[in-house]
């Protein structure tokens, strides 16, 4: 395994560390709770809903399927730097690779510190403000920290 797979495998699991650290899970047991029931992609769905209310849309599910292409994507753009949404096999093609048949609209961020502020930065631009507030019955999230402590964070909505 080259350096490059190193330090990309560790940070995998260092972020895997930070998300179970941030909620005091994870201290000397093995945590098996499926990935869109941890917290801090539980709060950023209850967020994304919580906007949605204010302009009374019905809230959108959590789609295991989506999450795991959320998070993937935040794990990689942590790892590589590479801040895109066509990195990594595209919005569409992340998806279907993990499990999910059908339209996908995503939304990324870096820099802001907590799920509020991240939501806040969405509100703020159009583009992102108009996946929050789509048709999309289906939603996932995805939250992940670079080596030089950068947070990445992913919403990606579908039907």
């Amino acid at each position: 395994m080259g350096t490059r797979s190193v330090t990309g495998a560790v940070w995998f699991f260092v972020a895997c560390g930070v998300m179970a650290a941030e909620t005091g899970k994870g201290e000397g047991k093995q945590e098996n709770a499926p990935l869109h029931e941890h917290p801090t992609l539980v709060h950023m769905l209850r967020e994304n809903n919580r906007l949605r209310a204010t302009v009374g849309l019905p809230p959108q599910e959590i789609s295991p399927e989506l999450t795991k292409a959320a998070q993937d994507h935040a794990w990689y753009m942590a790892r590589t730097g590479n801040f895109s949404h066509h990195a990594n096999g595209g919005p569409t093609g992340r998806a279907a690779r993990h499990g999910f048949d059908g339209s996908v609209a995503e939304n990324i961020a870096m820099g802001h510190t907590t799920v509020r502020e991240v939501f806040r930065g969405w509100r703020a631009s159009s583009g992102h403000w108009s996946n929050i507030v789509s048709s999309h019955k289906y939603a996932g999230f995805g939250y992940g920290i670079s080596s030089g402590g950068e947070r990445y964070w992913v919403a990606v909505y579908g039907n």
